[in-house]
């Protein structure tokens, strides 16, 4: 009873979690009915045209419904993929907000356990980006890397003003 007193229902993050009644096969199964306003009322100030959000979520709903079984989205991220930010430019406000939400505390624990990591003595000079970079990649271990295009981007930033043609001439 008093954690109800204390944080009355609903929460701003149970709001937001609505947002992922944006995705295609949530809008196109007839038994969910999530009420998307309260979420849409609670980033108004995100939104491009907020006034405009229920005809958007009507459209958005009949295009989905219209997409054919096989190829609806299940993710924000794809769902985010599939819409025409000038057809909806709400919804696809809204789908960025839901894809940048984190669904658990893991992955804020995750970053801030990676930056402690990452962060020791001979690193503590770093600046800001270089430093986020290299969180990046150590979080996305697993994502594979051109390293022929990594090397072709850095040697465009930062090209030598000597270009050595062979080590044994």
């Amino acid at each position: 009873m008093e954690l109800e007193e204390r944080f009355p229902p609903p929460h701003p993050s149970q709001t937001a979690s609505n947002l992922f009644g944006l995705v295609p096969s949530v809008q196109c199964n007839d038994d969910i009915d999530i009420d998307l306003m309260p979420a849409a009322e609670l980033y108004k100030d995100n939104l491009p045209s907020p006034e405009l959000v229920p005809q958007e979520l009507k459209r958005w709903k009949l295009k989905c419904k219209l997409l054919p079984k096989d190829s609806i989205p299940l993710t924000c991220a794809k769902a985010i993929k599939m819409c025409d930010p000038s057809m909806f430019p709400n919804i696809y406000t809204l789908l960025k907000i839901a894809c940048t939400l984190p669904v658990t505390s893991c992955e804020s624990e995750r970053s801030a356990s990676t930056l402690r990591r990452l962060n020791t003595f001979m690193r503590a000079n770093m600046k800001e980006e270089r430093l986020s970079s290299l969180a990046l990649i150590h979080t996305n271990y697993n994502m594979p890397i051109a390293l022929d295009k990594a090397v072709d981007i850095f040697s465009k930033l930062h090209p030598r003003r000597l270009e050595l043609t062979s080590v044994f001439t």
